[in-house]
């Protein structure tokens, strides 16, 4: 596995605005999270995401200014605010390349708020501020990063052999505007901008945690 760090150096005291799934008040993903950490505890090469600062990222977007943040807001309103609540899946967990990550689904859902917010968002700062848009977004939350290069193999095969818990289950009712800095080789954290509803959320059970399965 390789060193996530190496790749993901921000400069000193950057901030940067990203849209964010977030997990607070969410017990089944949290119990999802605990589940993986006796494995975790046996592999000091990956720094466990600690439960607080779990996130999902919509989309990154970099540095930017206070008004553009007001402008970003409003534009998501208009974007994501009639779309409805949807339920999603947690897990399983995967080691990829550079930690340890848990996918969600269903993807459509995922995807379509996602592409609702890349076009508010260059509404905002213009075709092409984001880069190139991924031809199928990969929804995924992270449950630990590899802080050095190191052979994974007997991870991997515990991960897949002895640790298989229920996926969790919760219901996606808004997507957080969120200022993002690093500390590096240790975690993100961030301050929330604003917080975009979807929907009717209170109708839908928005900040349900539903159970696992």
């Amino acid at each position: 596995m390789r060193d996530f760090w190496e790749t993901h150096h921000w400069p000193d005291g950057e901030h940067r605005a990203h849209w964010h799934l977030t997990f607070e008040g969410q017990d089944d993903v949290h119990r999802f999270v605990r589940d993986h950490r006796p494995l975790l505890d046996d592999y000091p090469q990956l720094t466990p995401v600690p439960v607080e600062w779990l996130h999902a990222t919509l989309q990154s977007i970099g540095p930017f200014t206070p008004e553009q943040a007001l402008a970003l807001s409003d534009a998501a309103h208009a974007a994501v605010g009639g779309m409805p609540a949807f339920d999603v899946e947690v897990g399983p967990a995967q080691a990829i390349h550079n930690g340890l990550v848990a996918s969600l689904y269903p993807e459509e859902a995922l995807s379509d708020l996602y592409g609702a917010l890349r076009d508010a968002t260059e509404g905002v700062l213009g075709a092409g501020a984001l880069g190139s848009r991924p031809q199928r977004p990969w929804p995924h939350m992270s449950l630990a990063y590899s802080n050095c290069r190191w052979q994974d193999e007997d991870f991997r095969r515990t991960l897949v052999k002895d640790v298989r818990p229920k996926r969790a289950r919760m219901t996606v009712a808004q997507v957080s505007l969120v200022d993002q800095q690093q500390d590096w080789r240790s975690l993100y954290s961030w301050t929330t901008i604003s917080t975009i509803p979807l929907g009717t959320a209170s109708d839908l059970g928005a900040g349900d945690s539903g159970g696992g399965r």
